[in-house]
């Protein structure tokens, strides 16, 4: 990953342990506040975000903006650019492919067995469905290339 080293678990017990980025660049800390502080532990918003990032892949330029606890972004097929929501919000732009890597590197850190990935893609699709009824079996675009 080009920017971020990698991924840690902050805290000593299970029940405080918090996700957190190492970075090599600092240009890369709000794609780190986007995962670990507004996806959090959560493996289907990584299915999420990657569903965003295969959006604005596929040329949609209507993507409504994403909103967290300490981000937003907007998703184009340019690219996507995250401000963080602190005192002073800063915006920073990243590729789709940069955005995409560091989103399935989060994936293998938040869900590193099989079993963690069935789970998160399968409340995906239940999101998924509860949000577009009219499709009874969501696949999602990234299953081919995901890490399962």
């Amino acid at each position: 990953m080009s920017g971020i080293d990698g991924f840690y678990w902050w805290g000593e017990s299970p029940g405080a342990r918090f996700p957190t980025a190492r970075l090599k660049d600092d240009r890369y800390r709000n794609l780190a506040g986007l995962l670990t502080s507004d996806i959090q532990t959560h493996g289907a918003g990584v299915l999420d975000a990657l569903l965003l990032v295969e959006q604005a892949r596929g040329g949609r330029t209507d993507i409504e903006e994403w909103v967290g606890n300490s981000t937003s972004a907007y998703f184009r097929p340019d690219g996507v650019s995250i401000t963080d929501l602190g005192p002073e919000p800063q915006t920073q732009r990243y590729s789709l492919g940069e955005v995409h890597e560091a989103l399935i590197k989060y994936w293998e850190f938040l869900c590193p067995s099989g079993g963690e990935r069935r789970s998160a893609l399968e409340e995906w699709a239940r999101s998924y469905r509860q949000e577009h009824p009219q499709t009874t079996d969501p696949q999602h675009p990234c299953l081919a290339h995901l890490p399962l």
